[in-house]
């Protein structure tokens, strides 16, 4: 599913790149932003209603240039009892929000949408709003093998990673100082503003949690009601980050090859034992890129990414998975390829779209730092924590170690809300990309209410499960709690 896999594009180098809670102090905008939605010249389009607001490049210079950001709506389903804007991010970083706002309005219950208009935008650096430009050819990236195991693969990786930094430098220049989540966080205050709410009413998917919990930490009295699915914990260290991600996924892709072993119709079955068939294929390709139509060739990083991308939405693309993998080891790697085309978006004719070169300026900007002295022996313990997705996890996001421009934060920073109204948390038990321990974590740090779903996916929130659904009404429309420790079955 598009939305499910973009709910976290990108999210295996998360653990290279992950933001932690920013210190820095904030100005508030509310006497200075028009906050009338007439301001928003809102026209038909093909997401709804679409509008743009122009926001300074850079928040400390008001009145320096500008850029343009690209919003979208679906107006309330009942205009007469509606209660304002439900403010939507669908995950990243690098996500571009509009292109998701009416599968968001379909996906939450009608008690939702029917009292709020469901908006999303695109963050700065992202789809329409002053997109990140690092090249749009980036074959070269995943070409070479992101789990490196002799000194010329570690010399490979390392120069397609600053080849990428150099790019995003020489295209993006100074947008690149401008495009970290404390960034994004002071234009969705504007949003706000402009949408004419008095506070924020704000739903966050993975990547999403750290904006929505980073705007109660700056703007704790200008929030409503925030429900953070997938969380991002920002207190986590970047070698557990590394660890405990890369463990999901391990998790989540054994009880695949655990089904696929205890069912004969499973398309990768191989006589009931799908994981020796794997470890080959994987060496396979390491050794010799397997190659199909036109040339194209699977290698090592494609079948990683590949094989993680349908695990986001847990048991349901377990079929998705065994047919592609299957194929590869008949030596047709066309299914596996298009699972890694969908999730980095490649298109047929070799050009990528902004959001991976946005998703990694994003974090790249948020920090921490990621040494590249240290790296070596960094991914040698992700390895040996988690030997599938270990070392690639890490791999991805080297090019942040030859970033030109500091991060916001150099090291993994706890985040907090003091003076903020309740705040819900959404976890699932077994969401492959954003562990369950993180959820629990980030409730703790926002002392914010948790609900625990039972489940194979990445996010839960749009999944219609009655239970879940039942209590995030009751909080966005009324402002009223689950119970403490509620937990949610499948």
């Amino acid at each position: 599913m598009r939305l499910r896999a973009l709910l976290v594009v990108g999210v295996l180098v998360l653990a290279a790149c992950s933001g932690g809670g920013s210190t820095a102090t904030t100005p508030d905008h509310s006497n200075t932003a028009n906050r009338a939605s007439s301001s928003l010249k809102w026209r038909d389009c093909a997401d709804g209603e679409c509008a743009t607001l122009r926001v300074p490049l850079d928040p400390a210079a008001p009145t320096g240039k500008k850029i343009d950001l690209a919003l979208a709506r679906v107006q309330a389903g009942k205009p007469d009892e509606r209660i304002g804007s439900l403010v939507i991010n669908p995950g990243g970083p690098g996500a571009p929000g509009t292109d998701f706002v009416s599968q968001v309005a379909d996906g939450l219950p009608a008690a939702i949408t029917d009292r709020f208009d469901i908006v999303g935008w695109d963050p700065r650096g992202t789809g329409a709003s002053a997109p990140v430009d690092c090249g749009d050819k980036l074959d070269y990236l995943f070409d070479v093998d992101t789990a490196p195991d002799d000194a010329a693969e570690q010399a490979a990786l390392a120069a397609a990673s600053k080849r990428f930094a150099d790019a995003c430098r020489q295209r993006s220049g100074e947008l690149l100082r401008h495009v970290s989540s404390l960034d994004t966080v002071r234009d969705l205050d504007r949003i706000r503003q402009v949408l004419g709410d008095d506070k924020l009413t704000y739903a966050g998917f993975s990547y999403g949690t750290y904006l929505g919990a980073l705007y109660a930490q700056n703007y704790p009295k200008k929030v409503r009601a925030l429900v953070l699915d997938g969380a991002v914990d920002p207190a986590v260290p970047l070698d557990e980050v590394s660890v405990q991600q890369a463990k999901g996924f391990e998790d989540s892709f054994d009880a695949f090859l655990k089904d696929c072993a205890r069912r004969v119709s499973c398309e990768f079955h191989n006589d009931g034992n799908p994981r020796a068939a794997f470890d080959a294929l994987r060496a396979r390709v390491e050794r010799s890129p397997i190659e199909g139509d036109h040339g194209r060739k699977l290698g090592a990083t494609q079948l990683d990414i590949a094989v993680a991308a349908p695990l986001y939405s847990g048991a349901d693309a377990y079929r998705t998975l065994a047919a592609a993998l299957s194929d590869a080891e008949d030596g047709d790697p066309t299914k596996t390829l298009d699972l890694f085309d969908e999730y980095v978006r490649r298109s047929p004719d070799g050009t990528y779209a902004p959001e991976w070169p946005a998703f990694l300026a994003i974090s790249c900007a948020d920090g921490p730092d990621l040494d590249p002295a240290a790296f070596e022996a960094l991914q040698a313990s992700a390895a040996r924590a988690a030997p599938y997705f270990g070392a690639s996890n890490l791999g991805l996001g080297l090019s942040c170690s030859y970033w030109p421009y500091p991060p916001v934060n150099a090291t993994a920073t706890a985040i907090s809300a003091v003076g903020a109204p309740p705040i819900v948390v959404v976890g699932t038990t077994g969401d492959p990309a954003t562990p369950i321990a993180w959820a629990n974590g980030l409730a703790r740090e926002l002392d914010a209410r948790l609900i625990t779903v039972e489940g194979t996916t990445h996010t839960s929130s749009l999944d219609g499960n009655p239970c879940l659904d039942a209590a995030l009404t009751r909080y966005f429309v009324r402002l009223l709690l689950a119970p403490a420790g509620l937990h949610c079955q499948a």
